[in-house]
């Protein structure tokens, strides 16, 4: 099915259609601006839209290449986007969604992997007439819809950071088991490094658009994509930043680990240094000599037993004195 949204300045239309049904549906009010939007479109279904829109086989590939990084490429009458729609699940597991657009001077294409997306607020715009969507040209439409995905990359950068200063404060209190932490930094670590893949290449993206796309940007969205540059050079540092939190997250747990380490063992040393003066008592009198007089010695038992605890105590006053304990 089609979302078609049509509008100019003075009013605007919705209806849901088939792609059959795609040719004399068009609105026929004047300079009417139309977005098409398709939910996991079928091959039958995008053969006859390529075929209705004269769209080039290699963007009906791009189309349907779900696990293609980002990528733009400009044929003679559209220009043709894919990037990726991101999302964090109730599971704070990481979704992505490929998205496709095509741009051209009379509709702008949308392309959706799955139902359900993040565009309700440039469609409520649209309805109530907030705005500047509804007074200008489909290629400012057409950075609207990129900079509420590039915000979206945000919001997820934001949730991570949310994690990570959860997971500081789970690891600062010890009264917390602490067992998982490792499985939880690297998920999100994987999570970063995900977002950043989709980043890095959607600004060389944008250089492009500007250079090879003009023929179908009035001057001013340049302006706009501009300031969606600067959205994803502000989302790169902060994945900068979070890299860095991560990366002290994983010292203070090390150090954690150590320190607990380092307790057993002086735990462990304490207990030993209280047994070997005992031990070595034991030893002499464990020998089987036949002319060891304490043996023959009525108290002699006793006393033995009262130097233990006499030299244990001794131990236990003087490592308390140094505060090894």
């Amino acid at each position: 099915m089609l979302d078609l949204i049509a509008y100019n300045a003075g009013q605007a239309d919705r209806k849901e259609l088939r792609i059959a049904e795609l040719e004399g549906s068009l609105p026929e009010f004047t300079e009417a601006q139309k977005w098409l939007n398709i939910n996991v479109p079928q091959d039958k279904d995008l053969g006859q839209l390529a075929q209705f829109f004269k769209l080039h086989h290699l963007t009906q590939e791009d189309i349907c290449a779900t696990e293609d990084l980002p990528k733009i490429e400009a044929f003679e009458d559209y220009l043709f986007l894919s990037l990726k729609m991101l999302s964090l699940n109730e599971a704070k597991k990481l979704e992505v969604e490929h998205l496709s657009f095509v741009l051209k001077k009379e509709a702008l294409l949308s392309f959706q992997e799955r139902p359900g997306d993040v565009f309700e607020d440039i469609r409520d715009r649209i309805f109530n007439n907030k705005g500047f969507l509804r007074k200008r040209r489909l290629d400012y439409l057409f950075t609207r819809l990129i900079d509420v995905v590039v915000d979206h990359y945000g919001f997820c950068l934001e949730d991570i950071r949310q994690e990570i200063v959860e997971l500081e404060i789970r690891l600062l209190d010890q009264a917390i088991d602490n067992k998982g932490v490792i499985q939880e930094i690297m998920r999100l670590k994987k999570q970063l490094n995900r977002i950043r893949s989709l980043i890095w290449p959607l600004r060389e993206l944008l250089n492009r658009i500007k250079s090879e796309g003009t023929s179908f940007f009035h001057k001013s969205s340049f302006t706009y994509l501009n300031d969606i540059q600067d959205h994803l050079q502000y989302q790169l540092s902060a994945f900068d930043n979070l890299r860095e939190m991560l990366k002290d997250l994983m010292d203070l747990h090390n150090a954690q680990l150590s320190n607990d380490m380092n307790q057993i063992m002086k735990t462990l040393t304490i207990i030993s240094a209280l047994f070997i003066p005992l031990t070595f008592l034991a030893g002499i009198y464990g020998m089987n000599f036949d002319h060891m007089p304490e043996t023959k010695w009525p108290w002699g038992y006793p006393a033995l037993l009262g130097l233990m605890l006499i030299i244990t105590a001794f131990l236990i006053y003087f490592m308390r004195r140094r505060n090894w304990f």
